[in-house]
């Protein structure tokens, strides 16, 4: 009785999935919707350093070619290659989420619904990034990162986790020195100097004044006074994901859903098949 059960139960959950992703996937495909969220216009008031034509470079293979062929071009060594890559993030990108389309993966929109502030929608993968022309903090830091990893540096993550300032920087370490890299917010700053990370990682909160002096939603106005810096500790400021990807598990969460979303429907018919297989030879034993 038991495994009759189990058995409709599971072929019920199959069909019913086996059906939903069937629906979304065919609306994808016939929708009338082709606008992309991939370039958009930038907007208003935002200023920053922007290149369409560098925006409009949507493959990592393509991207890291022109960076190389630049590169090698001016016969930049040293500190000038994660300069120059910090430039042509800061050209490629301008301030706004970027997020992946989810139309077809459930599994993962339900999770952003209920863990909002786990932005599983955001776009992760350095491949999904790319083909964008905005994104925020993490997501340049990324892009960054895809690129330097192609020298011989290593570099890492910087994260302010605090109540008073959020944000995700990069640094690379350029013979025994690390420097400090953050495309998103385009501080005016000498990149050539390795006091810089030191002075953050201790709170130094005159530099981080003089890095950020506009608040991170409102590009241009003064930063609102509910961010007050002297309260950021250095207990707040990290370096970390050394030589590493910094969003491994958000993009393997990802991929992962988007499987499942797609294709649980079959694991659930195979078990049910099992099971009633299973219930067949019982029967006959009796």
């Amino acid at each position: 009785m038991i495994i009759n059960f189990l058995y409709r139960f599971f072929l019920a959950i199959g069909i019913v999935f086996l059906l939903l992703s069937a629906y979304l996937n065919i609306s994808k495909i016939v929708s009338d919707d082709t606008i992309s969220n991939n370039f958009l216009t930038m907007p208003k008031g935002h200023i920053e350093i922007y290149d369409e034509n560098i925006a409009k470079i949507d493959s990592l293979n393509d991207l890291k070619k022109f960076v190389d062929y630049e590169i090698k071009e001016n016969n930049f060594e040293g500190i000038d290659i994660p300069i120059y890559i910090d430039e042509i993030v800061r050209k490629k990108y301008f301030f706004t989420t970027a997020y992946i389309s989810a139309d077809t993966n459930w599994i993962l929109v339900g999770a952003d619904y209920f863990f909002p502030e786990r932005y599983f929608l955001t776009a992760m993968d350095p491949e999904d990034l790319v083909k964008k022309n905005h994104g925020m903090c993490s997501q340049q830091s990324i892009i960054f990162q895809e690129l330097i990893k192609s020298y011989p540096f290593e570099y890492a993550s910087i994260r302010f986790i605090s109540d008073v300032f959020v944000h995700f920087a990069s640094a690379v370490k350029v013979d025994d020195d690390w420097f400090y890299f953050d495309s998103f917010f385009e501080p005016v700053y000498d990149r050539n100097n390795p006091l810089i990370v030191k002075k953050i990682l201790k709170a130094d909160i005159e530099v981080i004044r003089k890095l950020y002096p506009y608040h991170v939603t409102n590009f241009g106005n003064p930063l609102s006074p509910e961010y007050n810096f002297d309260l950021l500790t250095k207990e707040e400021i990290t370096l970390g994901d050394l030589n590493s990807f910094p969003a491994k598990q958000g993009v393997m969460f990802q991929k992962i859903t988007r499987f499942l979303s797609n294709f649980s429907w079959f694991l659930f018919l195979i078990f049910s098949l099992l099971l009633r297989s299973l219930s067949l030879k019982m029967s006959k034993r009796n």
